[in-house]
């Protein structure tokens, strides 16, 4: 089961609870990528590192829809 975890402007993605899978995808769903192993080892550590980042760099969204466009 799929939970959201992310809804931007453009992208989003939703963490597979039981696994630790991502599903990235485009909110028109015109894309999608599905990441399990070390593609969701190292997604999941770039979202941390972004969520952690300090004022004026900290994440307005524009940060995380660019990693998740990198993906697909």
């Amino acid at each position: 089961m799929f939970l959201n975890v992310y809804q931007g402007q453009q992208y989003s993605y939703s963490l597979e609870v039981e696994t630790g899978h991502f599903l990235l995808f485009k909110n028109d769903y015109k894309s999608h990528a599905y990441l399990q192993g070390d593609d969701a080892r190292l997604f999941r550590e770039e979202i941390d590192r972004i969520d952690n980042l300090p004022p004026p760099q900290s994440n307005d969204g524009r940060i995380t829809e660019n990693l998740i466009s990198n993906y697909l």
